[in-house]
């Protein structure tokens, strides 16, 4: 997944499992390409607002996690924050940041429909967020804690 402020923000979903069949040209020693599979499109930003900054926490992903640890996120379940930041001249002159959750599975849910024939889906915003996301503005700054 990568973030970009490009269009007033988008997240490309990006799979780097390599479900496309290898070319014929490639060894099976070398490393598959990531391949694009979906554009999912932020809503558009009130009047006079730049989005400046736009970034994704979530904690670290185990790839088998042990049957002996009791609390292990199922890998739908996971959850992602993405924190944007726009403009503070717009908001009296002080930054405002807002956030959104998104579960894995609504980002997954991409990889998993995808196909080279048809390519990367191009997802606005009233198809995905409104019911794959909860949307907060906070009333302060804050540090992510690792």
């Amino acid at each position: 997944m990568v973030t970009t402020l490009k269009d007033g923000g988008e997240i490309r979903i990006y799979n780097f499992g390599g479900n496309a069949p290898p070319s014929s040209s490639s060894s099976s020693s070398s490393p598959k390409r990531p391949t694009h599979v979906a554009t999912l499109h932020l809503p558009p930003p009130h009047d006079h607002r730049v989005l400046l900054e736009l970034t994704t926490t979530t904690g670290p992903f185990l790839a088998r996690p042990p049957a002996d640890v009791p609390f292990a996120a199922a890998r739908n379940a996971r959850a992602h924050v993405f924190t944007l930041h726009h403009d503070p001249t717009a908001h009296r002159g002080r930054w405002q940041p807002a956030c959104f959750v998104v579960l894995n599975r609504t980002l997954i849910q991409y990889v998993d429909e995808y196909r080279e024939e048809v390519g990367a889906a191009d997802v606005l915003w009233e198809e995905w967020g409104p019911h794959g996301t909860r949307f907060f503005v906070l009333a302060m700054g804050f540090q992510w804690l690792r």
